[in-house]
């Protein structure tokens, strides 16, 4: 039995240099317009990570006051950072704040007692044109955010 001869392809394989530019030029637009929203996204993240270790500080001043069943007094320093002063022991937690960020504290003092409660308090974050406020809960000492 003779097998039939395959004809060999005469086309070129592969892509022209004109199918190439097209999709680099797709591709250079849509780098362009994604590249401003990957930025505001990151942005977003780092603003909403910071939110979180304020709120994590706050847990953890209550956590410490029912824990050791004294009461936990929190305070701002001048470096905004937060001071946790329980009696004799200070501790200070680096809250990492960037060059364009603010904190404060009102009232500039919070109390947490031993059974969970605290002062009502407001802490409010600002990161340029971002806000937030953080509302200290009277009754249970916990942080949410408003």
């Amino acid at each position: 039995m003779i097998l039939p001869v395959k004809k060999k392809d005469s086309r070129p394989r592969g892509f022209s240099l004109l199918e190439l530019l097209v999709v680099m030029i797709i591709m250079g637009i849509l780098a362009g317009v994604a590249g401003p929203s990957v930025g505001r996204f990151m942005d977003s993240l780092a603003f909403k990570k910071q939110s979180g270790r304020i709120m994590a500080a706050v847990r953890y001043a209550r956590l410490k006051a029912v824990t050791n069943g004294r009461a936990v007094i929190m305070t701002l320093d001048e470096d905004n950072n937060l001071r946790l002063n329980e009696g004799a022991v200070q501790e200070e937690r680096d809250l990492k704040l960037s060059a364009d960020d603010t904190i404060g504290l009102n009232p500039e003092i919070i109390k947490f007692s031993p059974d969970g409660h605290a002062t009502p308090a407001t802490i409010s974050f600002t990161r340029g044109d971002r806000s937030e406020k953080i509302i200290i809960d009277s009754l249970s000492g916990l942080p949410v955010v408003q």
